[in-house]
């Protein structure tokens, strides 16, 4: 999963430079004008790390930390600051942002402290998130969960039902419908998935969703979005039955066995997901 990064500048050609150069080191990047504009970002999402500038209209960077420290108390926050504000940028470090960058940006000089505030971000948020972990339930991502214990062939059998599509990053993906098919499988790539505006997930290869909705037909409640360029199997209901009406009731126990245990374990982290979230956030 791409570690998340947040810009706030009001200086365009500040917050491009640093966008290009932290997506090329593997980042995800996303970018605000002001502190207005970070804080409402922050409704839907979080973040692993903030590059925030020290002099900005409407919310200057030390008021937009002390907003952003109460909705996100471990917050890692990089101040960004011209040499004639480099004061203001030690009492911010000294008032609980990570470091502070110095204007015009060096490349290098960028990715050590982004590299370093991630690695403290993980340090901070490490022991809360493990205390969230299903613990000794390992998947094994070799194959998807709905197909465990299925025979070579009768797996390969099942895959041949899917219609593949591929989405470019930020497309919304669809499913649970008739176009889209009940069920999808993850084929490459990384998927987002959203519920009332909060990530609760992210599916990579071999993850599925809709199973919920095979077993009760109808719409599923979240949406999916692509984290990058993915490619994802769509598979229909009836050919899913049908399928099963050939193979046998054997079969089809074993398939809806999986599908509870695969829709237990994916809303169980979904909602582990959503609880630390919330103890992040202070809400």
């Amino acid at each position: 999963m791409k570690k998340h990064i947040l810009i706030v500048d009001d200086e365009f050609s500040i917050r491009e430079l640093c966008k290009e150069l932290l997506e090329e080191e593997g980042y995800k990047v996303t970018l605000a004008v002001d502190g207005q504009d970070a804080i409402e970002k922050m409704d839907f999402e979080i973040f692993d790390l903030f590059l925030i500038d020290m002099t900005m209209p409407r919310i200057g960077g030390f008021e937009l930390m002390k907003m952003i420290k109460a909705k996100q108390p471990l917050a890692v926050i990089v101040i960004l600051t011209g040499f004639s504000s480099i004061d203001g940028a030690v009492k911010a470090v000294q008032a609980g942002a990570y470091q502070y960058l110095s204007k015009p940006i060096n490349a290098d000089e960028l990715f050590d402290v982004v590299k370093a505030g991630i690695q403290y971000s993980q340090d901070l948020y490490g022991p809360l998130q493990s205390a969230f972990e299903p613990g000794s339930e390992t998947v094994h991502k070799g194959e998807p969960i709905i197909l465990h214990g299925f025979s070579p062939e009768d797996k390969l059998d099942f895959m041949a039902l899917g219609i593949t599509r591929k989405y470019e990053e930020g497309d919304n993906i669809p499913f649970g419908d008739a176009k889209s098919g009940s069920i999808l499988i993850v084929e490459s790539g990384e998927v987002s998935m959203w519920m009332n505006n909060t990530i609760v997930d992210y599916l990579q290869k071999w993850d599925t969703c809709g199973e919920e909705s095979f077993i009760l037909a109808g719409s599923p409640f979240t949406t999916l979005r692509a984290e990058s360029d993915v490619k994802v199997s769509h598979f229909d209901r009836k050919q899913i039955l049908d399928f099963f009406g050939y193979k046998g009731e054997r079969l089809l126990k074993r398939f809806m066995i999986n599908l509870i245990n695969s829709t237990f374990f994916k809303w169980r982290k979904s909602l582990q997901r959503i609880v630390m979230l919330k103890l992040m956030s202070g809400n």
